[in-house]
């Protein structure tokens, strides 16, 4: 056989042995399962083309050289069945399938293979093999060392990420990591960050603008560049190629179109950031300028880093929460702390007054005329430590939202006439100018009168306290529309700018070190400002600094249900102080019963019914009253609440299942220092017909009981 002969039995049996190869790999499952025929086949015809051409150079006595092709492309077949995941051994078991399907060929051709002829079909299929064995390797090892790059970039960029827990920081890292190794250009976007500036970073720092403004506005769903549509489906996209046409597509805007172009854009991703199963943002990276192309495994690299990044920020931001957490816990318990100090403060200044004038007045060492300055100065701080008690309750009620207003149709006027009265002796006491310009015409609305007396007072007693001696406070009362606005304007110290917004928080003081010259809880205008809003009106404060005094605005809408047939209430802007207790008829012969656990409350309590001609049992706790009805019936119980072993709500659940029908039905007064709105509604609930707080002015105390009495008497 002539190595002519040979060449073209090859060439006419190159689809029969191409055939038979594809047939017998298959049969022997050297290749990985599922791999279609033509990536089979891949370069087999054409190899086999080149030995027809290297048996022809050999036939002619050429020098071997279409091998030098053949090489060529069985370094690219390697290439190709590396990238179909085939093994080394694999790779040589199809090469052996080959050849003894092209001897099977020159078999079945009836043709006999000289030495010379044997050996050049070996040396091809040889060289092949090593050619493809050679490409394999190549990209074998090209493969091997992009995965190692890749895994030394995550763990370059794992370590970037966990390097700070300042999320911010965190994110400028991240797009400083990514521009330029992976991207021209990189925009994270988080849902809760409409408040910080997009992330945004460009190899062309001139482009950043741009880049920011094309994500001002949201993108239409189906765009690649849609962060929205991946953050809401939590799937990533990848546009491995865009061109012109691509870009005019995305928009109708011509501006963002410009946008586009001024970008530079030819290949984008867009990934979730997501923590389980929360997408919180997105992360987009692009290549332009460098005119390079994402692939599916730069998505899969990307989707990883996207991954540890989204934790990153995660616990970033958890972190910065838990300092946000941490300091609010903080300036929680410094502010109780302040708060618990400053109540010491408040209580414990006027009952040193009244401790020390009552001891001088037990020496026995004073006049009669210290003897009455020293009861007028008791009077005056056992009032002030219930006006602290009372502004505790009052705040108490405004953060619980139960203060309460019974309206009725109110003077204003008046209101204010009584409040700048009662006000006018620690004005003089600063030598302080009252002006008081009040609209009387028009000045009548509903409203709670002793809410209203209260925020007023309030407002005015803040305007005194601040201002210097020999200062001015103006008062204008006036009708707007259909309000009524009351002005307390002062030219005292005024009110620094950083602090006006929080003036009518609780408990904040522009002040509030130990050496603070002005006293106070600093609740008095936050339950101003509530009682004024419970009414439907607005309050404001101005200042213009530091020096310049201070101006509080109320408006009141007037209701347009006010009659001017009905009476309006008014009392006398003055009083005259209360000496002597007065004494309700019908007293004589009422049998009272006083129960309370502190000795002193309890003999005050019992002098004054005794003043008044009333029979009185008195008994330190409720095991005692209990004993006391034993062989006493009164036609009242008055009794505390808070009480050790049994308390007050215990005693009158056990009265009110005596035997005795008259014992059993005895009306009762709750005499308590609680003084919170659910207090007496649990006191009413347990069998109490009255509810009391302390302190309480005699004179109220002796109608409760005559009222209830009576009666009782009946």
């Amino acid at each position: 056989m002539t190595a002519e002969e040979l060449s073209r039995t090859l060439s006419d049996e190159r689809e029969k042995i191409v055939s038979s190869f594809v047939a017998e790999v298959k049969r022997r499952s050297p290749s990985p399962a599922g791999v279609a025929r033509p990536l089979l086949v891949d370069e087999i015809p054409t190899f086999l083309d080149s030995l027809v051409a290297e048996l022809s150079r050999v036939a002619a006595g050429a020098a071997p050289g279409a091998m030098n092709i053949a090489g060529e492309r069985a370094r690219r077949h390697g290439g190709q069945r590396w990238a179909l995941g085939y093994d080394l051994e694999a790779l040589i078991g199809e090469y052996a399938v080959l050849r003894q399907c092209v001897l099977d060929a020159v078999n079945a051709a009836g043709l006999s293979l000289s030495v010379d002829e044997y050996s050049a079909i070996a040396r091809c299929l040889n060289v092949g093999l090593a050619e493809a064995a050679e490409g394999y390797v190549k990209h074998r090892n090209r493969e091997i060392e992009e995965e190692r790059a890749n895994l030394a970039f995550l763990a370059e960029a794992g370590q970037i990420l966990s390097s700070s827990l300042d999320y911010r920081s965190t994110l400028s890292r991240l797009t400083g990591l990514l521009v330029p190794r992976f991207a021209d250009w990189c925009v994270v976007h988080l849902e809760s960050g409409a408040e910080h500036p997009l992330p945004v970073t460009h190899v062309d720092l001139a482009k950043v603008d741009a880049l920011r403004r094309l994500y001002a506005s949201p993108w239409p769903s189906g765009s690649p560049f849609a962060p929205d549509a991946v953050i809401a489906s939590g799937e990533p996209r990848l546009a491995q190629d865009l061109d012109e046409k691509d870009l005019e597509s995305l928009t109708e805007n011509p501006d963002e179109l410009d946008l586009l172009r001024r970008v530079h854009v030819c290949s984008v991703m867009t990934l979730p950031l997501r923590v389980q199963d929360s997408t919180f943002g997105a992360l987009t990276l692009a290549y332009g300028d460098s005119r390079r192309h994402y692939t599916h495994g730069d998505l899969v690299l990307a989707g990883e880093l996207a991954r540890r990044a989204a934790v990153a920020i995660d616990n970033a931001k958890l972190y910065e929460l838990s300092q946000k957490e941490r300091s609010r816990v903080e300036a929680a318990t410094r502010a109780k702390d302040e708060f618990v100090a400053m109540v010491s403060h408040e209580l414990r200044t006027p009952l040193n007054a009244i401790l020390g004038w009552a001891r001088l007045m037990r020496g026995g060492t004073l006049d009669e005329a210290r003897r009455a300055h020293a009861l007028e100065v008791i009077e005056r701080n056992a009032q002030a430590q219930g006006k602290v008690v009372g502004d505790l309750l009052d705040i108490s009620r405004v953060i619980t939202g139960k203060i309460r207003i019974n309206p009725s149709q109110v003077d204003l006027s008046n209101v204010v006439d009584m409040v700048v009265e009662g006000l006018r002796p620690a004005a003089d006491a600063k030598r302080i100018r009252i002006e008081a310009d009040l609209d009387r015409e028009h000045s009548v609305l509903r409203a709670d009168g002793e809410r209203l007396q209260q925020a007023v007072f309030n407002l005015l007693a803040n305007a005194i306290k601040f201002t210097q001696k020999s200062g001015l406070v103006s008062v204008r009362l006036r009708r707007v529309d259909s309000d009524l606005e009351l002005a307390v304007e002062d030219d005292g110290q005024g009110i620094a700018p950083a602090f006006l917004p929080h003036v009518f928080e609780a408990f904040r003081q522009s002040d509030a070190a130990s050496s603070r010259s002005h006293g106070g809880l600093g609740v008095g205008l936050s339950i101003a400002k509530h009682i004024v809003e419970l009414h439907g009106g607005s309050v404001e404060a101005r200042s213009a600094g530091r020096g310049k005094g201070a101006t509080f605005e109320v408006r009141i809408p007037v209701s347009p249900l006010v009659s001017p047939t009905l009476g309006i209430s008014r009392v006398p802007a003055t009083k005259e102080g209360v000496t002597q207790v007065a004494i309700p008829p019908g007293l004589d012969g009422v049998r009272v019963l006083v129960v309370d656990d502190e000795a002193d409350a309890r003999d005050l309590v019992a002098y004054v019914l005794e003043m008044c001609g009333i029979e009185v049992r008195v008994a330190a706790s409720a095991g005692e009253a209990m004993t006391v009805l034993g062989d006493f019936t009164p036609h009242l119980v008055i009794s505390d609440i808070g009480m050790p072993d049994e308390d007050g709500y215990l005693l009158i659940r056990s009265i009110r299942t005596l035997a005795d029908e008259e014992r059993k039905n005895v009306p009762a007064i709750a005499l308590t220092a609680f003084g919170r709105n659910d207090d007496r509604t649990r006191a009413l609930v347990a069998g109490f017909n009255m509810y009391m707080a302390k302190p309480v002015e005699a004179d109220t105390l002796v109608r409760a009981v005559a009222d209830l009495a009576a009666h009782a008497r009946r």
